[in-house]
């Protein structure tokens, strides 16, 4: 009774399209960011590799829907996976999700950066400084009370869904060119093992989703109707960005293929670059501040479940926000953007949330077969087994193997992650 109350501090009062709007920025954050490197390393493969990637985040949207129906309550992937394997499990599954988390701040700041940059030629040589200052502005602006609000959600989603697909548009109308290879028949990709790596990756943010069904005003209509607007803006976002790159640019009009959509607005009109990258650098912001509150959020629901040290769970006397752990995601955060900048946050961002995608599946075709999945949304069975889950299953642990193979040299930075959740659960069981 304790835990549930401790969490009505998150009320129900999103509709349909504030869910969404949430979850809109996380996931096109990602492959935003992601496109340009996909483009390149898949080569003339890109819109196949692109249909891949569309396919999968359905059935993540998909499993965490049908999840999300089934557990209505603030606690999202750490609640389903506690359900299938135990508080142990779902804790380091939860612990590996909230590092993608800070990720998120970093790439979004770091990308943000990369944004002005590309307006402002004179702020190349300052791109690291400019993501380090984005990023404390968003610490001390979350350490102030700022909170996720549906209403700037909503005004930088509607302001993404008219111009990205004007964008995506203009550039099929203005450069027309046959799928699937459009342009770039003859385009020799650098490593296509790593393009299907990143598209496993692509769509990373779904989960919210499931976290957001605890505030939903009535979760099993709208979180379903909410996935399916998720699953439908996602797949013409994923299929119809990689064709306007394929049709509109060549491999070398990519200079930085973390800014790869600006290169498409800048041929169609440079006035259209300022509007394209206006909005990109909301939605990178957005991104960003989401991250460090899904970090402070997940970790605080740890300590409330006596998993995490009391530390995790305190208020700031003032402002009553939880400032260790945003402290926390601001130290790191500035290491990941110091260290590695985009190629460590390439290497290492998704593995996490990818090992807990898997779980969720898990969760969700144990739920079926067990007979104690009585959600308001299901896709197909087979088996007994929701379609969803089985579509998950067989492409998320060959993303995961994927990205193990190619990036196995840094995965000391996740092993050093995990050694200090294990350290932060010890102390809180032996205390």
């Amino acid at each position: 009774m304790a835990n549930e109350l401790s969490r009505q501090w998150l009320r129900r009062r999103l509709g349909v399209f504030d869910i969404y709007a949430l979850v809109h920025s996380d996931i096109q954050s990602t492959y935003y960011f992601l496109v340009g490197f996909i483009a390149l390393a898949a080569g003339q493969w890109g819109f196949v590799g692109a249909l891949y990637g569309v396919l999968l985040m359905a059935a993540i949207a998909l499993t965490y829907g049908e999840m999300g129906s089934r557990f209505p309550e603030t606690g999202g992937s750490y609640l389903y996976v506690k359900y299938a394997f135990g508080s142990k499990i779902a804790f380091l599954s939860a612990w590996i999700l909230a590092f993608d988390q800070i990720i998120m701040v970093a790439y979004g700041t770091i990308d943000a950066s990369k944004i002005l940059a590309k307006l402002f030629p004179a702020l190349g040589a300052w791109e690291v400084i400019v993501a380090i200052a984005l990023s404390t502005a968003l610490f001390l602006l979350t350490t102030l009370g700022i909170r996720e609000s549906a209403n700037l959600a909503k005004f930088v989603a509607i302001l993404d869904m008219v111009i990205i697909p004007s964008l995506i548009l203009l550039s099929l109308f203005y450069y027309p060119a046959t799928p699937p290879f459009f342009n770039w028949s003859n385009v020799e990709g650098v490593s296509l093992l790593f393009a299907f790596s990143l598209l496993s990756r692509g769509f990373t943010g779904i989960d919210a989703i499931g976290q957001l069904a605890g505030e939903a005003k009535e979760p099993l209509v709208q979180v379903p109707r909410a996935t399916l607007l998720v699953v439908a803006m996602g797949t013409f976002y994923g299929i119809g960005l990689m064709a306007a790159v394929m049709s509109a640019l060549t491999p070398e009009e990519i200079g930085d293929p973390a800014v790869a959509p600006l290169y498409l607005a800048e041929k169609i009109h440079p006035l259209f670059l300022y509007l394209v990258a206006f909005d990109i650098f909301t939605v990178m912001m957005v991104a960003a501040l989401a991250g460090y509150i899904s970090f402070s959020r997940m970790t605080y629901i740890l300590a409330d479940e006596k998993l995490l040290p009391a530390f995790f769970h305190r208020l700031h006397k003032k402002f009553r926000t939880p400032y260790i752990s945003l402290a926390i995601t601001y130290v790191v955060s500035l290491l990941l953007i110091s260290a590695g900048g985009v190629e460590i946050i390439l290497a290492i961002y998704a593995i996490g949330s990818l090992i807990n995608y898997i779980m969720i599946a898990i969760a969700l075709a144990k739920a079926s077969r067990s007979g104690t999945l009585h959600s308001a949304f299901k896709t197909p069975l087979i088996a007994g087994i929701p379609l969803s889950a089985w579509i998950a299953l067989v492409l998320l642990p060959v993303g995961l193997g994927l990205t193990l193979i190619e990036k196995y040299p840094y995965l000391w930075v996740w092993i050093l992650w995990i050694a200090a959740g294990a350290l932060f659960y010890y102390i809180k069981r032996h205390a």
